[in-house]
């Protein structure tokens, strides 16, 4: 038996079901395993960009926020964490009310060696900054295993077919 989606939340206009204690509600459109390599944030954006232009059938050019804010997540991810036990990063899209919710799952922090006093500050972030003016939300959750999981979401555009 299909559940409905809850509704969007009122109070803060976003779907109350984003923030379930890192699990996921709403219907899952499309899961992959990939390599926890640079070469993943391709594969991460043009993956999102099919399976959304043909669930929704969106047009390519409708997508461009999606697959940016896609390469962010995933870029992070691979830079940033460790990959999970396999060597992967899971790449998840759900279909919640009317939002697409992506979901980057690692192997979580990686640990790192502190930065010298005299070494400058990495040039990045812009990440955040591209999340906070693109995505209706984000987050993060943490595994009992240790996994970690980045997530946004972006409302479906008007025009796009809801199935």
């Amino acid at each position: 038996m299909l559940v409905p989606a809850p509704a969007p939340s009122l109070e803060l206009g976003i779907p109350s079901a984003w923030n379930n204690n890192g699990k996921s509600a709403g219907r899952l459109i499309g899961e992959i395993d990939i390599a926890a390599t640079p070469a993943a944030v391709r594969l991460a954006r043009s993956y999102v960009r099919e399976l959304i232009g043909q669930h929704f059938g969106a047009d390519r050019s409708e997508l461009g926020d999606l697959e940016l804010l896609t390469s962010e997540a995933v870029t992070n991810s691979v830079l940033h964490a460790r990959p999970r036990h396999n060597g992967t990063v899971t790449l998840s899209v759900l279909h919640i009310d009317r939002y697409v919710r992506v979901e980057v799952t690692d192997g979580g922090t990686a640990s790192g060696e502190p930065r010298g006093a005299e070494e400058p500050l990495p040039v990045h972030g812009r990440g955040l900054v591209l999340m906070k003016a693109l995505a209706t939300d984000f987050g993060t959750s943490r595994g009992k295993n240790g996994t970690a999981t980045f997530w946004f979401g972006v409302g479906v555009k008007e025009g796009w077919r809801l199935p």
